[in-house]
């Protein structure tokens, strides 16, 4: 418990206040149209069921809070839904993704049994922020409605912060044997390989290339959380960084260094962003408009994720480093972004070299420069060879998982687009 109190942060005090606050804005809004549907409120649910099992929540005020937001966001939803009726609904329904469809098939379970589609529907996110409104139009009788309405709030309450704090209990247990971060392995890949496969299996929109995208995310995933493994239980991993980091010493010479500072320079934030603003114009310029988001979100998601990781964990640099460097070293900021950045300059021209040789030169250079200011890191003893291993490891992660869920984002996004100009 210690560590997962040491990620956080956040004093205790402050944390039982927000906590318990983000948790009543959560339950509140994920009822109101449209926002439901968005906003993550079971997610956060289950989450707070795991800080119960930690100590930093407890159970009987979280249970309270989480059955009024819901009471409260669902009776909001019943007094919009009576006051509008039906006719607005079915006109305006879809720009809340309410199909006159789902709005029937609603209306018909309300028509045959309240209670049980207000205490069932909370289970599923669309109908948990939709029933309510319905069941306000279709003009059923107020009190009925909030009796089931604070019957349905506590069920769901108390089912879903006993799931996290179950699942809080499985983390405990499980990770005795396999480590913490090698847990959290095993639950990402789970849902990483489970949501891919609910998507192509209803969608089929992923081809053989995304497939490759999904083995190398959940490969660099697993490398990644190896090295934190490693490094946080102090692990065989430090031997190797600390063998290294006496050897590379024996190979320092003036016009070596020379050469190794110049090569982690192009790797350096103000240089990075140099290329990257570059490159993100030459994409707009050529109408790459995919990429260049990509580009765009992948730089500016690995900086947040990098700094974040590295004051989370705290690990300290090599103290006999070439030159001076005084943030924390885990993991390597430098080789995260420059596989992330010629990654994406790779993926984004590749195809637009028509010469195999020059193919083959352009697909050689990239890799060869994220490498070698990954070793330069080594090399000038600024961070370990674990810290270059997970942010290789950590940007090729992030920058897969990007592909993939773009991918399924835009489908979707032309999917409700064609959705919506066939219902005008």
């Amino acid at each position: 418990m210690e560590f997962l109190n040491h990620i956080l942060e956040i004093p205790p005090d402050t944390l039982h206040n927000w906590g318990y606050l983000v948790m009543l804005a959560a339950t509140l809004c994920e009822t109101v149209p449209l926002f439901g549907i968005l906003i993550p409120g079971q997610t956060l649910v289950i989450t707070s069921g795991i800080l119960v099992k930690m100590g930093i929540l407890h159970f009987l005020p979280l249970i309270l809070i989480i059955s009024v937001g819901a009471i409260l966001g669902d009776t909001v939803g019943y007094i919009l839904g009576r006051k509008y009726g039906h006719d607005f609904l079915l006109k305006y329904g879809k720009y809340f993704l309410l199909k006159p469809s789902r709005f029937h098939k609603a209306k018909e379970l309300i028509d045959n049994n309240v209670g049980k589609t207000l205490i069932l529907g909370r289970l599923n996110s669309f109908t948990r922020a939709t029933v309510p409104l319905v069941t306000g139009a279709s003009k059923v009788n107020f009190r009925k409605f909030f009796m089931f309405n604070i019957l349905g709030g506590i069920v769901w309450a108390l089912t879903f912060v006993g799931m996290g704090y179950a699942f809080g209990t499985s983390y405990e247990l499980v990770s005795k044997y396999v480590g913490k971060f090698v847990f959290f392995a095993i639950v990402g890949t789970i849902a990483i390989v489970c949501g891919y496969k609910f998507i192509e299996k209803r969608k089929h929109i992923f081809n053989k290339y995304h497939l490759y995208s999904l083995s190398l995310c959940i490969f660099s995933l697993w490398m990644f959380l190896k090295m934190a493994e490693d490094v946080y239980t102090r692990d065989f991993v430090l031997q190797i960084d600390t063998w290294l980091n006496i050897q590379v010493m024996t190979i320092w010479n003036p016009l070596l260094n020379q050469i190794v500072i110049f090569i982690t320079n192009i790797g350096g934030i103000i240089n990075l962003s140099v290329l990257s603003t570059a490159l993100f114009i030459a994409l707009i310029i050529t109408k790459k408009w995919y990429n260049s988001i990509l580009l765009l979100c992948s730089m500016i998601g690995g900086v947040i994720g990098n700094e974040l990781l590295k004051n989370l964990l705290q690990r300290p640099r090599p103290t006999n480093s070439l030159i001076p460097v005084e943030d924390f070293s885990f993991p390597s900021g430098h080789a995260m972004m420059s596989i992330i950045f010629f990654s994406v300059l790779l993926y984004s021209f590749k195809d637009d070299i028509k010469k195999p040789i020059f193919k083959r030169l352009f697909i050689t250079g990239n890799i060869l420069l994220f490498i070698l200011i990954g070793f330069s890191r080594i090399y000038l003893n600024v961070h370990w060879f674990s810290d270059v291993v997970a942010g290789f490891s950590l940007g090729l992660f992030w920058l897969t998982l990007l592909i993939l869920v773009f991918k399924a984002t835009i489908f979707f996004a032309k999917s409700y687009r064609n959705r919506l100009n066939r219902a005008k």
